[in-house]
């Protein structure tokens, strides 16, 4: 018997490369959305569910909406998107764990990100490499992928250590060496 993914194409597992532009398409989309958009969309959830690809393998966001604000709400208005740009950072984190693992993270967030917050998650990170890689993975770029999902998931303060363009400033800059 052949294997689902050998006879339906929808369901062949992402390649390295492909995964690599996810992360950096789904930043970008945020970055968009969260920083550039007047008002900011503030309705967005960031997980594998609410991530499509179109033909070309372009990752979309969906499930985007925008709630306008009030002028007279001011910096309490500046708090909530603050807040939910850490909160975005860390869905962002999760979906990255995602990417890697090709695990679920299930009913929660917690074993990925316990995982990689742990001291030492890096003597592990080869075994939580999604076998359907098959091994077809820059381990650089592993390495730089899985430390970024572990600054977006650091909880500490109520803020994020890193911020989306940050992030997509870096995936670019990696991606883009790797490319020339």
């Amino acid at each position: 018997m052949m294997h689902p993914a050998a006879t339906d194409p929808l369901r062949t597992p992402l390649n390295w490369r492909t995964r690599l532009q996810v992360a950096i398409d789904v930043a970008a989309a945020l970055e968009y959305l969260y920083y550039f958009c007047d008002p900011p969309v503030f309705h967005v959830t960031v997980n594998s569910s609410n991530v499509m690809m179109d033909a070309d393998f372009v990752a979309k966001l969906s499930d985007v909406s925008v709630v306008g604000h009030d002028a007279s709400e001011g910096s309490h208005a500046e708090e909530r998107i603050q807040q939910r740009r850490t909160e975005l950072v860390f869905q962002y984190g999760v979906l990255l764990l995602e990417l890697v693992t090709g695990q679920s993270p299930g009913g929660g967030d917690g074993d990925l990100v316990r995982w990689v917050q742990e001291p030492g998650f890096a003597g592990s990170m080869q075994r939580m490499v999604d076998a359907d890689l098959g091994g077809t993975y820059d381990a650089g770029e592993l390495r730089d992928l899985v430390i970024v999902a572990r600054l977006c998931t650091r909880q500490g303060s109520g803020t994020a250590v890193v911020s989306i363009p940050q992030v997509l400033r870096y995936l670019q800059g990696k991606v883009g060496d790797k490319n020339r």
